[in-house]
């Protein structure tokens, strides 16, 4: 065996045994200071969909499970889960049928698509509604309404916001989970949240006056407090000049949408966002 062989030949058993030596040590330390989970919370962490989307107010299902455990946190927490995992989590804590609160979706308050209102100048850029803003304020007639970039759409992991074809985003309610991220990722924070079985809804967040709304947009509220007038349950109050719909109030009667001459009011059925 020559000298060359013989240093490769010990170079490699060396590499072998440090590898062997390392393994053995991680192994150990793994072993050593590895957090123990409470079974329970395995258990309920089992039972969540593992999405990890933060809706719940905890940055991950670990970390809510724990909470749920120790009770700082309600079974009906994980919004993606919804009740059939309310219900399971509360059975293997020993608790009653879980009371869950009525869905929540996401809604867009913009009625200024490509067609209503116009734009101040043709951008041509990044496709985003961060980057837009930043060109003088935006392409958009109205300083307020929807810049139609779809960053919203990007930061939906849900698959439940898309584009439309008139320039604003549509939501599926069916899939949306209220997680929250599309409001975030707003930049003009006009989407908000409506309860599941909303019958109205105000599509439009300009709080500039009628004169100026008019000249802008076809379907901007105008401040005209016809809706407000309507309403005999008192759930629609005006707040720098839109109206501001209380659901626990509304009793779906509809007359806000019949008296509104701008046809900012609609129905869900009749809206371009959902």
């Amino acid at each position: 065996m020559t000298s060359n062989t013989a240093i490769i030949l010990i170079s490699i058993i060396s590499l072998a045994l440090l590898g062997a030596l390392s393994g053995a040590l991680l192994a150990f330390a793994s072993e050593k200071f590895k957090v123990k989970i409470d079974p329970k919370v395995e258990e309920v962490l089992g039972l969540l969909p593992r999405a990890n989307c933060g809706a719940c107010g905890y940055p991950s299902c670990v970390s809510l499970a724990e909470a749920i455990v120790v009770g700082k946190a309600d079974p009906a927490a994980c919004k993606v889960g919804g009740e059939s995992t309310a219900n399971k989590i509360a059975a293997s804590l020993g608790k009653g049928k879980c009371e869950v609160k009525e869905r929540m979706i996401a809604r867009h308050s913009c009625g200024g698509s490509n067609e209503n209102c116009g734009k101040k100048f043709e951008y041509k850029g990044i496709l985003d509604c961060d980057a837009v803003l930043l060109v003088g304020g935006g392409d958009k007639l109205c300083s307020y309404g929807c810049l139609g970039y779809g960053t919203c759409v990007k930061a939906c992991k849900f698959d439940a916001l898309k584009m439309g074809v008139n320039g604003l985003p549509v939501v599926d309610p069916d899939k949306c989970v209220a997680c929250g991220k599309c409001l975030v990722a707003c930049p003009r924070k006009i989407i908000s949240y409506i309860p599941r079985s909303a019958k109205v809804l105000v599509n439009c967040s300009t709080k500039d006056k009628g004169a100026s709304v008019k000249k802008i947009c076809k379907v901007g509220c105008i401040s005209c407090r016809l809706c407000e007038k309507a309403c005999a349950a008192g759930a629609i109050t005006m707040r720098d000049n839109l109206p501001v719909i209380d659901y626990s109030k509304c009793t779906a009667c509809l007359e806000c949408v019949k008296v509104c001459p701008m046809k900012t009011i609609l129905t869900p059925s009749l809206s371009p966002i959902l």
